[in-house]
Formats: structure tokens, C-alpha cells, sequence
């Protein structure tokens, strides 16, 4: 396995645990809460620190080690592959999530039969955003893996 398909598997890895936390931190019983301002401040400083730290672990592994080769033609490829895909799932995600508004506007008199996130709600567009994020670089993380799996 190379040094380039170990730092894809640690990136997806910290990137499932890191929307965990927040997954736990914005969420209770399945549904989106509602969080005090300076809670969900915290809460995102919190996120980007540990996103921070799961960024240089490979990196502080990796200097410890002999140089391994650098990045070629193939290896180029597969992360420009892996970032077209992140950026259809972020795309596709927004138009989601903007029909998702619209259609709840336009059908403000009727009761949903499942459960969905009530955007009217800063903590909500938050986590919706966020969790729009984390799936798209999860995405990516998953195409470089299945490319270099090829």
C-alpha cells in the first residue's frame, strides 16, 4: 500500500470520526437541536481543530520516514478525479437542500409523514452544511481509494 493510499484511508478514517463528534454534538434521539449561539461556536472551533490535527499526523508520520516518491502522472490524476467527484456531491447537495427549502415553503400547510431537519433553524443550516462538507471529502477519500484499489 502506498504512502499516498494510507494518507487517503487516515483522511477518510478522522473524517467519519470528526462528523461523529458533531453528529453527537448537534444531534439527540435521531433529530437536529437547537444549540445556543456560543455552544455552536465552540462546537465548530472544536471541529476545525481536530480537523487541523488529523492534517498533520500523516504529515509527521510521513517526515519521520525516508522519502518515498513523490506524486507522478497516476497519482495526480486519481486526486484530480477524487476532487471532480467532491465537487458533484457538494453541488448535488446544495440543489438538495435548496429544492428541500423551497418545497417546504411551497407546502407550508402540509405535515410531513417522516421526520426532516426544519431549516428555519440556524443550527440546522449549520449542520446541514457541514455535513454536506464532510460527505463530499468522504466521497473523495473513497474514489482515490477505489482508484488506487484498481
Amino acid at each position: 500500500m502506498s504512502q499516498h493510499e494510507k494518507t487517503a484511508w487516515w483522511t477518510l478514517g478522522s473524517g467519519i470520526l470528526i462528523w461523529l463528534f458533531l453528529l453527537m454534538r448537534f444531534t439527540e434521539d435521531g433529530r437536529i437541536v437547537e444549540l445556543p449561539a456560543g455552544e455552536a461556536v465552540a462546537t465548530y472551533v472544536q471541529m476545525v481543530v481536530l480537523w487541523i490535527v488529523a492534517a498533520i499526523v500523516p504529515a509527521v508520520l510521513a517526515a519521520k520516514r525516508p522519502a518515498g516518491p513523490d506524486k507522478d502522472e497516476r497519482d495526480h490524476a486519481i486526486v484530480a478525479l477524487g476532487d471532480r467527484w467532491e465537487g458533484y456531491v457538494v453541488v448535488i447537495a446544495i440543489n438538495v437542500l435548496i429544492v428541500h427549502v423551497l418545497l417546504r415553503a411551497l407546502f407550508a400547510d402540509h405535515a410531513p409523514s417522516v421526520p426532516i431537519p426544519d431549516f428555519r433553524s440556524p443550527t440546522a443550516w449549520i449542520f446541514a452544511l457541514l455535513t454536506t462538507l464532510f460527505l463530499a471529502d468522504a466521497v473523495k477519500q473513497a474514489v482515490v481509494l477505489w482508484q488506487y484499489r484498481r
